[in-house]
């Protein structure tokens, strides 16, 4: 397999009449430095949709097309990368705020010096990946938008707390983890951990067998509720008491998904997204630059999304590519609305 390779040659002069500088254009769609729009693509694709290092990469092109570029080049070629994606990532970004439902979790994934944290929303047709050098609660005002009115699926964590209950849905995943946990204890910690890891799976079970409704729903709660009651007012586990407590906290957050559509009672959705990134973090290690960063979270969300739509990624970052390149409209992430009639 081997590369086509175009050479362009510029021509620069000074009038002899006038004396201004006068020199030749590129033509549209060819950009600055050694890499066309399909290697940028190609490039984009090999560091995210299959995980390579940039020295992976420089070799990769090397032996199978004949190709020879430094590490620096292809790094170079990730922050060309990441210039082209910010706007269809950013547009992307500023859908979340109105979405219906949104799955979001975080990671830690570090830069050379700095204990970064890449974030993660999706929706089904949608992914959007950020990196922020903290865990707090204003980077989710940030992320999502101050004025969000999605329904939210999070875990426990408690940067997620000024979302009203009733928006927001706990995951039950790991609720369970939970509910082993306690019930792996002795005495009466034990009996209670095991009581509500069963009630959990049954209301699983109930569900998927589309059960869960009326008078089961309500038998549900109101034995799991008299569990948790039960774990926070004993005294035997200081532990289980407190996870107890804090889970009765939540207690509107556990059965949103029973009332809103869009919603399920687990955050596997983003949990899923977010493990492509995770195994470029095993193979490639931490980054070492705000570059780098933003290649991984546009990267990712431009990969994740088409992913999810059943979009040709290659295709996709080519277009981008271009249109960066002739400074024309980017292609779009966001999915189109379903038609109505």
């Amino acid at each position: 397999m081997r590369a086509q390779v175009d050479e362009y040659r510029l021509y620069s002069g000074r009038c002899a009449g006038c004396g201004k500088s006068h020199a030749g254009v590129l033509p549209a769609g060819v950009p600055k430095g050694q890499l066309g729009p399909r290697a940028l693509a190609l490039v984009g694709v090999l560091g995210t949709r299959y995980h390579l290092t940039q020295r992976k990469i420089r070799n990769l092109l090397d032996q199978l097309m004949g190709l020879s570029f430094s590490v620096g080049a292809i790094s170079q070629a990730h922050g060309k990368v990441a210039v082209a994606l910010k706007a269809p990532v950013a547009e992307a970004a500023a859908s979340l705020c109105t979405a219906d439902a949104l799955w979001m979790d975080e990671t830690h994934y570090p830069r050379e010096g700095i204990g970064n944290w890449v974030w993660a929303a999706v929706q089904p047709l949608l992914a959007v990946f950020a990196i922020y050098p903290s865990r707090a609660r204003y980077v989710i005002l940030d992320f999502i938008g101050q004025n969000c009115t999605a329904a939210v699926t999070t875990d426990r964590y408690a940067g997620y707390a000024f979302i009203d209950a009733e928006r927001r849905q706990v995951c039950w995943a790991h609720l369970l983890r939970d509910f082993n946990r306690i019930g792996q204890r002795s005495g009466l910690a034990g009996q209670i951990g095991r009581r509500l890891l069963g009630l959990g799976l049954v209301m699983f079970r109930k569900r998927d067998k589309g059960q869960l409704g009326g008078a089961v729903l309500d038998g549900l709660q109101r034995r799991t509720r008299a569990a948790l009651e039960r774990g926070a007012g004993q005294g035997q586990c200081t532990r289980t008491a407190n996870t107890c407590a804090n889970i009765l906290k939540l207690w509107p957050a556990l059965w949103t998904f029973a009332t809103h559509d869009a919603l399920v009672p687990t955050n596997n959705a983003v949990e899923q997204a977010l493990r492509g990134i995770v195994l470029k973090l095993k193979i490639s290690g931490p980054t070492r630059s705000r570059r780098g960063d933003e290649f991984i979270a546009r990267g990712f969300s431009a990969y994740e999304s088409c992913r999810r739509q059943r979009r040709d990624f290659i295709g996709y970052m080519r277009s981008a590519m271009i249109a960066w390149i002739d400074k024309t409209a980017h292609p779009s992430l966001v999915p189109a609305p379903a038609p109505t009639g």
